[in-house]
């Protein structure tokens, strides 16, 4: 089987979710105490990944990466079907905490098997293929998931998601891949790093502190997953703001900052910069046009608008996957498992933190207060990546 279906597998995985997230949303919505319960769902996602990513890194380092991949599909997917037998607040957030474990452990084994299976040589375009087809069912997912629950309800884009997840996990099954050697960023003590691999998180925190291109992208995930999180809790209400309760709004919301990301994703793969200079840029203008967006008091203006950020967000994601993979290969999955860690510790510190700041202030303060912390550890870090030259390999 050609080795690009690995790519379509993980969209088809997306598509899915994509759905499930308008659908969920929706179910939400018939919830009494609803703004509790929509906190309570991304939370619970949020603090299943946190708490699990550390192992999940060390699971993908020490066990067959495919087969991770597969029990974490199987699992989703029939976690997401008990939503659609029981749908009660208790089990969603059950589903939600299962399901942030078992998406953390999938991406990080994803993530770290694309150097073996495609080349260093081929990870950008890799990478922007991979964002392409995210975007690509991100378009088709959240319209699609807006229009079939508007009109069909939530059971039915509930099954279609679990359904996704179990077809994915036997696509996989079928999947073979040789091992290839990778070019890791290299620091001086790379062949001290390699005889102490087992050693596990220590060796990887020590490897993290002489790699300050890696050190950057990990620290920064848990601003990216701050200001990420105020817009996902944000988008559905500003939806119910501008149309009332109108899912197939809230999936045109998400549709639109997929085209900006499948535009952006083929954009960055030709632009010829250097991969950090390319992320922190990217990230900064994204937060400006996420901000405007909140800004806007008419539909248009606001997909418009997230097209646009939608743009930088899909350059940014080809930009740092293809930095953190550049990881050695011996520690790339508990690299990963550390910036899933602080990734997820972001998403948590975020959803806690958006209700109160848009009761006490509104939804678009809310969004201005995450996006100022973003861009503010941008500069941070770009001025720490200045300053350490020495300690740093030039990414191109």
């Amino acid at each position: 089987m050609n080795k690009k279906w690995y790519l379509y597998v993980n969209a088809l995985s997306s598509l899915g979710s994509r759905m499930n997230l308008i659908a969920c949303s929706a179910l939400i919505f018939t919830f009494e105490h609803s703004a509790y319960w929509m906190t309570a769902f991304f939370v619970a996602r949020q603090l299943g990944g946190m708490l699990f990513s550390p192992l999940a890194g060390m699971l993908a380092d020490r066990m067959d990466r495919r087969r991770t991949m597969i029990a974490s599909d199987l699992g989703a997917g029939l976690a997401i079907l008990a939503i659609a037998f029981y749908p009660t607040p208790y089990v969603l957030i059950a589903a939600a905490f299962l399901n942030g474990m078992l998406y953390t452990l999938f991406h990080i084994s994803f993530q770290a098997s694309l150097p073996q299976i495609f080349g260093s040589e081929q990870l950008v375009q890799v990478n922007g293929l991979k964002v392409r087809l995210e975007s690509l069912v991100g378009i088709m997912g959240f319209m699609l998931g807006g229009w079939l629950t508007d009109h069909y309800g939530y059971t039915i884009v509930i099954a279609l998601d679990a359904a996704s997840f179990l077809f994915s996990a036997w696509i996989l099954m079928k999947l073979r891949w040789e091992e290839k050697g990778d070019n890791a960023l290299a620091t001086s003590s790379d062949a001290d790093i390699r005889g102490k691999a087992a050693s596990g998180f220590r060796v990887t925190l020590r490897y993290l502190r002489e790699t300050p291109v890696l050190l950057t992208i990990s620290l920064l995930a848990f601003l990216v997953s701050l200001s990420t999180s105020a817009y996902n809790y944000g988008l559905p209400f500003l939806a119910d703001q501008l149309h009332g309760s109108d899912a197939t709004l809230h999936g045109l919301m998400w549709t639109a900052m997929s085209v900006g990301g499948l535009i952006g994703s083929y954009v960055a793969v030709r632009l010829q910069v250097k991969l950090v200079n390319g992320m922190l840029v990217a990230y900064a203008v994204f937060s400006v046009g996420i901000v405007g967006a909140f800004a806007a008091n008419h539909a248009v203006a606001v997909l418009l608008l997230l097209i646009f950020a939608g743009l930088f967000s899909g350059a940014a994601q080809v930009y740092e996957s293809t930095l953190l993979q550049q990881a050695q290969n011996e520690l790339r999955g508990k690299v990963m498992g550390v910036q899933g860690l602080l990734s997820r510790s972001g998403y948590f510190a975020g959803f806690l933190m958006a209700p109160f700041l848009a009761g006490a202030f509104t939804l678009l303060g809310m969004l201005a207060f995450a996006q100022l912390m973003f861009v503010a550890g941008l500069i941070g870090f770009g001025l720490y990546l200045v300053i350490s030259p020495k300690k740093s390999k030039s990414a191109s």
